[in-house]
């Protein structure tokens, strides 16, 4: 009898220690599930972006990129300004411009088109440095490119830096200074900048004038926070369609791609690296084919392939949803060639409905 008890006894031990065990494993892959499944979802709700009231829009201006589409510079900035009633701008200092022979500086190009802007009483981010919008990247002059010693490239590049702060901090127009345009993310045809030049830069640039400086990186590829660091905003780019060769990973061949990003996912981003939405300015937005040619010369099959009406409608949204208030659209050139040149309007007058 106390035999049969005690296996009794056993056996409901076993029994109540194989039930706590597969409860303790349920209860586990029920946790399990709710971390990587449910919790990203209630993530999600609480830090997820929210569409701004009243966006300012802007757009960039490159008189480099107008001349090189086969328009003239000059008027093409005078309709762009007038025909979309643009209201905020980023333009640029291009080095190899200004100081085409090493200490003899010519700014007319850019006080041109900030005379202009002026008038129009218009807010400016203006980039200066290197490396600056429009490929190749870097503008620099063939002088100093040539130059095998660095420290005296550090030194002309400082310079630069210092004249074109000292030649134009007299417009009222520049709300902002850009310094170098995404340093420390590799693209372009340019030698690796270095965290420590960077900031000589922007210590140049606080030195000689109070405004704000933003530094650009990679909305897409980079780490944000270096770039945040150093300056009072960060700039980034938003492109959701692109041809390009991923650092020659695919051998040297170029494809088309397309960023697998939610538009949530940059406030995601930016909360991990610790930087104020408030503070990220989207300075170019993909509003134009990204080819294997300049656009004026792509076929129209090759630019939907990238920019099709639908694309243009459809990254404007992706936009304003990711919640950004200040947004400035890139390609507003090409809008211009389409309209004037290729008998089609469409991006221009869409684009243009924005700003009014």
């Amino acid at each position: 009898m106390l035999k049969k008890d005690l296996k009794k006894d056993i056996s409901v031990t076993v029994f109540l220690f194989r039930r706590l065990f597969f409860n303790r494993i349920a209860r586990l892959f029920f946790l399990f599930i709710f971390v990587f499944a449910i919790f990203p979802i209630i993530l999600f709700f609480i830090i997820r972006p929210k569409i701004q009231a009243n966006i300012n829009y802007g757009v960039n201006f490159s008189d480099k990129y107008a001349t090189d589409l086969g328009l003239d510079w000059k008027t093409s900035y005078i309709e762009i300004l007038d025909g979309l009633n643009v209201k905020n701008i980023r333009l640029v200092v291009y080095w190899n411009d200004v100081e085409k022979v090493n200490d003899e500086f010519d700014f007319s190009n850019i006080k041109w088109q900030l005379d202009e802007a002026e008038k129009k009483n218009l807010n400016v981010i203006l980039a200066t440095g290197r490396k600056a919008p429009r490929y190749p990247e870097c503008h620099e002059p063939l002088w100093w490119r040539e130059s095998a010693d660095k420290k005296l490239k550090e030194i002309e590049l400082y310079e630069f830096i210092k004249k074109s702060i000292q030649e134009l901090k007299s417009y009222n127009s520049i709300k902002i200074w850009q310094v170098e345009n995404e340093p420390f993310f590799p693209f372009g045809e340019c030698e690796k900048s270095e965290s420590r030049v960077i900031q000589d830069e922007v210590e140049i640039v606080r030195s000689l004038d109070a405004r704000p400086i933003l530094i650009q990186d990679s909305g897409e590829g980079g780490f944000w926070f270096p770039s945040y660091e150093m300056a009072d905003y960060l700039g980034i780019s938003m492109y959701r369609k692109i041809w390009y060769d991923f650092w020659k990973i695919f051998f040297g061949r170029f494809i088309y791609f397309q960023y697998p990003l939610a538009h949530w996912s940059y406030k995601i981003k930016a909360d991990l690296f610790n930087v104020p939405y408030q503070n990220i300015i989207v300075t170019e937005l993909q509003s134009e084919p990204w080819g294997p040619s300049i656009n004026s010369k792509l076929s129209q099959i090759e630019k939907d392939k990238t920019m099709s009406r639908i694309d243009f409608l459809e990254t404007i949204n992706y936009a304003q949803k990711a919640g950004f208030k200040d947004i400035y659209f890139w390609g507003v050139e090409w809008w211009l060639w389409e309209k004037n040149v290729n008998n089609n309007s469409y991006f221009w007058d869409t684009g243009k409905a924005l700003f009014n």
